[in-house]
């Protein structure tokens, strides 16, 4: 049995990639990144692989410098969204105890490093997370709830596929409320729609990787309150920023870390998109009241 589980461990971690949940996508400072990061980070890869490759009297010995590993990651990388720690935490004491609850750690870090794979890596840990539930379900059995998820996995074909290298553009800030910000009558949730600027935004994807985020255009919203709503005013400034990064793709999204140390996460269906709260703002022209909206920003391939 411990054979059987150190063969399902050995694609239950992966590299998970960090971004920031505070992203402002059209402003930043290119910086210089150092290297400790890159340097703890492959000291847990070597870490991971010793200890999926241990024997049950290794077992003990290479989960302890595997935990130290990730420790020492989660120190000098950080772990914003938890997912470091979760992996921690998931080896437990590093003793085996009860069988059955050592195979739902597994499946939980197989299902943890499928759930963050990129799309070059879908394949191989869908099928180990398949592998991991199927012995769980061997192992411990089941009330048809691993099984479903097993179904619901399919043949690890992943899908929103889409060829993510060439140019992007700008075209809709789509919102959950309908505004007339031209004062024409017309309401709409696409607020690009009604503003004369952001019609310049384009991203380039490299294929090797790189990219540029092209930014060409600010704002600023105003309103004045009215018997029927409001009355807007905006004004519109040509900027020339460039912002380079680097990207990776993932399953459903593609992450741009950028040289000033930010990332943004753009989600796929046929386009590429992201939301961001409170990217509309507009003050009054007469008290202190604003008006915040949450943005989705969608982008076609040109």
């Amino acid at each position: 049995m411990f054979k059987k589980k150190i063969k399902i461990l050995r694609y239950s971690f992966t590299f998970l990639v960090l971004f920031g949940c505070q992203n402002e996508p059209y402003e930043g400072e290119i910086v210089t990144e150092d290297n400790s990061c890159i340097i703890a980070t492959n000291a847990t890869n070597i870490a991971s692989n010793n200890f999926f490759n241990s024997t049950e009297e290794e077992y003990s010995l290479f989960c302890q410098v595997y935990r130290d590993a990730l420790a020492d990651q989660i120190e000098i990388c950080g772990d914003e969204d938890g997912s470091l720690t979760l992996l921690l935490n998931n080896l437990g004491n590093c003793e085996i105890d009860d069988p059955c609850d050592e195979i739902e750690t597994q499946t939980n870090l197989a299902r943890i490093a499928f759930e963050s794979a990129i799309a070059s890596s879908y394949e191989v840990l869908c099928n180990a997370y398949k592998d991991a539930l199927v012995f769980q379900i061997e192992e411990c059995g089941d009330d048809g709830s691993l099984q479903i998820i097993i179904d619901e996995l399919g043949e690890c074909e992943p899908e929103n596929q889409i060829e993510i290298a060439g140019n992007w553009k700008l075209v809709s800030w789509n919102t959950d409320e309908l505004r007339d910000l031209n004062n024409d009558g017309i309401v709409t949730n696409n607020y690009l729609d009604d503003i004369d600027c952001f019609d310049n935004e384009t991203i380039i994807f490299n294929l090797d990787n790189t990219g540029t985020m092209f930014l060409r255009s600010e704002a600023v919203f105003s309103f004045t309150p009215t018997m029927d709503g409001e009355d807007f005013f905006t004004v519109c400034t040509d900027i020339n920023v460039d912002k380079d990064f680097t990207w990776v793709e993932t399953i459903n999204s593609v992450i741009l870390s950028f040289t000033d140390g930010t990332s943004l996460s753009l989600f796929k269906n046929s386009n590429l998109y992201t939301a961001i709260d409170d990217a509309f703002y507009a003050e009054s022209t007469i008290d202190d009241a604003v008006i915040t909206e949450r943005i989705t920003f969608v982008y076609v391939k040109q």
